[in-house]
């Protein structure tokens, strides 16, 4: 910590100087009143500092009132005190529990406890007699039933805007026959009060979003209602950083403050909808070309995409119980309403004449200054927007206060002061736009600067230029962090050098706890160089046979496809053209199965098996799925219980690949389905293809199979005998052919003998992902969860908003993507292309890579947040868009293998550890295997390359048996599932045909090396989606031709090579072709925006922008040139642009 001796306080002058309040800016007031030689005293009504960061789980009158799982919008480089920064372990981004313990440390260091008064309330504040020549107050405030009043020559009003709620029902027609609960955002502690409700959060600030995204998570449905819209910002800003860091910036402010109106508007509007494009998700603000106060939450936009919460304009009508929108014929069911609608200011213990309010403004010079005091000797603290973290802000404020009440700084005329203020409001009215409170809202380098140039302590970039151009260059370009106002003048801090040069130090501190290794050599090889020369040639070729493509597709909001997708496993086909042209049936396959197949068994109801039985009916065979539990739907049908030792997800989980490239192949999902589903609707999609194709019929519910064994005649029949058991009643079944399809989530793998002590010494509980099934039972322990897969990824993120403390233990590099990709559209329907697979299997491996990892990086960089290295190369991929804020915030906290356990605690192989560990959970995967088949057959199949493309048990003499599911893809399961089946149902059909075994062995022996059975390592089992599923349409027959489509059906053609390799591109020719298919391929995007559009504005937002368009074009070729010239001296996560 810094010491004290650079702001001592100067010698008392005996000024007394009334604070009110001991929050955050009482605390800043206080501390700056010594600093200036006054004698402050703080009155605080409660019995101990914070004010609105001091959570309390009652509401208390009079203060404010904050919910359990508050994090801080800004940054604690951004918004540390101006000589006292945080501790470089805390996280980024500050749960309420540390903004407070910074407080205290604060409080503690600068000797300012001895100068507040708990439990002391002010009840008011007057004018003395002589005031006009003494500036003295008369304060009265009251303790333990007592008033006492006092005389001060001076009061620092720092109450706050954050005690008093707004909640204007007169604006909502018919709230008072609402038979629901309804309440204010002050109100909210817990989510537990919306569990199975249908819950309305009105207003879209900051709680409001915060509100939605916790209560979604217990809610039936959560819709939000706002009428202005809002830009949302991410808190995990460019690689990782930041938000404020990178935005808040002299240069950035330089470049906001002189660009043309219109172009800055422009490039607002580029900047926040490069996440996701604000009008498809129903965010666009009405009024766009109004700067209004971003809302800042990393979580939002995929919580809109899953469907977990929904976007709609404002309240016309509430009715008994459903609401009514403006524009929406449809009433909406709801039990809860929450008015997030913000605070009304109040002085109450101040003559309205002192302070005057209107419109939720209080007129006030530069926010403090009462213009029409004769003496300037109450100052308002606190009473400000800035557009960045407010303690620097106050903290600057009660330094010019203290410097005015000392008479040391000057303030303008009465008039010159009323003058400015009401110029100001006018400025601010139209930039900002005048509703609620906005009129408080500022730009916050600007005014910090003004205030600092009044007490000279703004720090002068040309001076240091030329004594110290290396601090210099890092206050013009890097954060504007409050150091900078400590480096002279008055109360300046010979730490602030230090602290400004080590602070993106301090911010990757909390987040390299664990570093991952990787290749020393960084340099490029010559096939690097020639894959760029490919890569640009690929480019100019996309170019000249996108653009009428694309003209079309981009002005409905459909992304580009430039983004290349990533491909693990066996990689794209030996083939260049196998994503253009269909693969012929090879001279390999020329073996005829010999019998025809009739009667098939299909072992297992879930995905794969309703695949199999509706595949089987389309070829006329004779399917009867055996099905051990009593519903249909696998994996995918949830129970809490864990008592039947079946397979299922957990509470919380949803898809990870998107619902337009996850439907089968004839049967699109709903289009007002969400993108990506949850478990509920997923299973409600199954029945719904069940009952479309009238599957219930073949289907044996609570049926298990006890064992398949070949007939004695096999080798010419190709029959198996099938034991069944039910209701413990056995029967013997003989079938032509077996379809298995019970996946490779059977067994957890709990690999405890790799953690020395688990067992033998750690009294803690351990158990596997899957008894998880909500996180309930480990609320307030220390958990640690082992393994980073999608499964280890998010129980990390659901367990940290219970559990005191979340650990995440990995020993593998992990590139983290979000479903929400470029301008917000699905992940896997951006990179799962043809286009961008033909693009990998021309460009060398070498540049690809590096091209890849600096687009994942470009969301956060891995490196810095210890998951993995770009040098690298073993590696896995998961999805998860909220885990990096919860490694930014401290939530989660990523360490290395665990090494050893002991009594209580964990020792990684860092030589770290972490004591008092609760709870293990082993996020470790699931063994397979097939105890029902007999050894000959289920005993040879180790993994998915012990199958002839990754399906037949290749030994066999008849190829009437086939394993369905047993694969990982980049893509969907479910596609690749429905594909074997086809393929495997064409085989038993006697419409395909299959190499000899011998031939099929050879190929199995050929891509099977070595591997151990260990889940961890089953990446071996992850293949390229788009290269696997058309291998496996080859062979049956289905797979498309690009090129002979770009012939005779352009426009479809463009369309299946740069679009999305949805899985309706399977059936337009064929056997099994869907008459349906093409319009579904042209409408896929209209189907992806649709559960989206949920509130529409009146007219194109956009539309009016091209009017000046020209003056953008004009003005944006200087901007560029000195954004270029800048970036020669670049910082840790600058970004040129807004």
């Amino acid at each position: 910590m810094p010491s004290r001796a650079p702001g001592s306080p100067a010698e008392p002058t005996g000024m007394r100087v009334a604070v009110v309040g001991a929050g955050v800016s009482g605390l800043a007031a206080t501390k700056c009143c010594l600093d200036e030689g006054l004698e402050p005293t703080c009155f605080e009504q409660s019995q101990d500092i914070g004010g609105l960061w001091r959570y309390t789980e009652h509401i208390e009158a009079g203060r404010p009132s904050l919910y359990p799982s508050v994090i801080s919008n800004t940054s604690k480089e951004m918004s540390a005190f101006s000589d006292f920064p945080f501790p470089e372990h805390f996280p980024v981004f500050l749960p309420n529990a540390l903004l407070l313990d910074y407080l205290r440390r604060y409080t503690e260091h600068f000797g300012l406890r001895e100068h507040i008064r708990f439990g002391s309330t002010v009840v008011s504040i007057r004018k003395r007699p002589d005031f006009a020549t003494t500036g003295q107050w008369d304060v009265v405030t009251e303790a333990g039933g007592k008033q006492t009043s006092h005389v001060f020559d001076a009061v620092m009003v720092c109450s706050g805007n954050f005690s008093e709620p707004s909640l204007p029902l007169q604006c909502f027609p018919g709230i008072e026959r609402f038979r629901g609960q309804y309440f204010h955002s002050r109100q909210y502690k817990h989510p537990d009060v919306f569990q199975g409700k249908r819950v309305l959060v009105v207003g879209m600030g900051n709680s409001g979003v915060d509100i939605a995204v916790e209560a979604s998570r217990v809610a039936a449905k959560v819709t939000i209602s706002t009428t202005r819209g809002a830009w949302l910002l991410s808190r995990v800003f460019e690689h990782g950083y930041p938000w404020d860091m990178i935005l808040n910036t002299r240069l950035m402010s330089l470049i906001k403050t002189n660009l043309p109106g219109p172009l800055s508007w422009w490039l607002i509007n580029y900047k926040v909808n490069q996440w996701f494009n604000h009008e498809n998700y129903g965010l666009q603000p009405e009024n766009s070309w109004l700067v209004r106060e971003p809302v800042l939450n990393d979580d939002l936009p995929s919580y809109i995409l899953t469907g977990r919460i929904t976007i709609k304009p404002g309240v016309k009508e509430f009715k008994d119980n459903s609401v009514l929108f403006h524009n929406c014929p449809e009433e909406e069911p709801i039990d809860i309403v929450v008015f997030c609608t913000g605070y009304t200011i109040s002085f109450p213990f101040l003559e309205e004449s002192i302070v005057r309010v209107e419109n939720k403004h209080a007129s006030l010079y530069k926010y403090v200054f009462p213009p029409q005091l004769q003496k300037p000797t109450l100052a308002v603290l606190g009473l400000i927007k800035p557009l960045g973290a407010i303690m620097p802000v106050v903290e600057m404020q009660a330094r010019w206060v203290s410097r005015v009440f000392k008479g040391l700084c000057q303030l303008p005329p009465q008039a010159v002061m009323e003058k400015e203020v009401n110029e100001q409001k006018k400025n601010q009215i139209k930039w900002f736009g005048l509703t609620f409170d906005e009129v408080l809202k500022t730009e916050w380098l600007v005014y910090l600067d003004t205030l600092a140039s009044f007490i000279g302590a703004k720090p002068s970039v040309l001076g240091l230029l030329c004594t110290d151009p290396r601090l210099a260059l890092t206050i013009f370009f890097g954060p504007c962090s409050s150091y900078q106002y400590r480096l002279g003048g008055p109360g300046r801090w010979q730490g602030a050098r230090q602290a400004i040069l080590t602070q993106w130090d301090r911010v990757l501190k909390p987040t390299r706890t664990r570093v991952p290794a990787g290749s020393s050599s960084s340099l490029l090889s010559l096939l690097t160089v020639v894959g760029f020369i490919l890569l640009l040639a690929a480019v100019i070729f996309a170019v000249l046979e996108k653009r009428v493509f694309l003209h079309g597709h981009l002005q409905q909001g459909k992304p580009g496809v430039f983004w290349w997708g990533w491909e693990e496993g066996i990689g794209v086909s030996a083939d260049p053209w196998a994503v253009v042209l269909p693969a012929a049936v090879t001279s390999t396959c020329h073996l005829l199965q010999a019998t025809m197949v009739q009667r098939v068994a299909v072992i297992g109801a879930g995905v794969g098996g309703l695949a199999s039985v509706k595949c089987c009916l389309d070829e006329g065979l004779e399917p009867t799925c055996f099905e051990s539990s009593e519903d249909i739907g696998g994996v995918w049908r949830y129970t809490d219980s864990t008592d039947s030792r079946r397979i299922t997800v957990y509470r919380s989980v949803i898809t990870n690949t998107s619902k337009e490239m996850s439907c089968f192949s004839d049967f699109p999902f709903p289009e007002d389905f969400p993108n990506y589903l949850p478990h509920s609707l997923v299973l409600e999609y199954l029945r719904m293809y069940a009952r479309h194709f009238d599957l219930l019929r073949h289907i044996h519910f609570q049926t298990t199979v006890v064992s398949v064994r070949k007939c004695p005649d096999f080798s010419t029949s190709g029959q198996w005998e099938v034991v069944t058991e039910s209701h413990g009643v056995r029967e013997s079944h003989v079938f032509d052919a077996v379809m298995v399809c019970t996946g490779h989530y059977q067994e957890p793998y709990l690999p405890l003998a790799s953690f020395p002590g688990i067992e033998s010494r750690f009294k803690g509980q351990y158990l596997h992902s899957w008894e998880y099934r909500d996180m309930q039972a480990f609320r307030g322990k220390r958990v640690l969860v082992l393994g980073i897969g999608n499964t280890g990824g998010d129980l990390s993120v659901e367990l940290s908003r219970v559990a005191a403390k979340v650990f995440l233990s990995t020993r593998s590099h992990t590139w983290v993507l979000s479903r929400v990709s470029d301008q917000g559209f699905p992940l896997d329907m951006v990179s799962t292309t043809r286009f961008n697979s033909l693009l990998d299997w021309l460009l060398p491996s070498a540049l690809t890579r590096r091209i890849k990892f600096r687009k994942f990086n470009s969301w956060f960089n891995h490196t810095n947040y210890g998951l993995a290295s770009s040098k690298s190369s073993k590696f896995k991929l998961i999805i998860n868009e909220e885990l990096p804020f919860c490694l930014l915030s401290g939530t989660v906290v990523l360490k290395p293998n665990v090494k050893e356990f002991t009594e209580s605690s964990a020792v990684f192989e860092d030589g770290t550890t972490e004591g008092n560990i609760d709870v293990v959970l082993f996020a470790t995967g699931y063994n397979f295997s097939f105890p029902f088949l007999e050894e000959s057959v289920g005993g040879s199949i180790h993994d998915n390359r012990s199958l002839y493309n990754c399906i037949f048990p290749p030994q066999l003499e008849q190829p009437t048996l086939a394993i369905i599911g047993l694969i990982q893809l980049t893509g969907s399961i479910m596609v690749g599932s429905e594909m074997q089946a086809r393929w495997v149902t064409g085989v038993f059909a006697g419409w395909n045909k299959l190499p000899p075994p011998s031939r099929m062995m050879a190929e199995v022996l050929k891509r099977k090396p070595a591997v151990k059975r260990n889940p961890s390592e089953r990446e071996n089992l992850k293949m390229s989606f788009i290269s696997y599923v058309d291998k496996i349409a080859a062979c049956a027959g289905v797979k498309p031709s690009v090129l002979r489509l770009l012939l005779t059906d352009p426009k479809l053609g463009l369309a299946i090579f740069f679009g999305p390799c949805s899985p309706y591109q399977y059936r337009l020719e064929g056997r099994g072709s869907w008459s349906g298919a093409r319009a579904a391929i042209l409408t896929q995007w209209q189907r992806c925006l649709r559960p989206l559009r949920t509130r529409m504005l009146q007219g194109d937002s956009s539309s009016s922008s091209w009017g000046w368009s020209w003056m953008c074009l004009l003005a944006l070729p200087a901007a560029l040139t000195a954004a270029w010239l800048c970036s020669k001296h670049p910082q840790p996560g600058w970004s040129p642009w807004l």
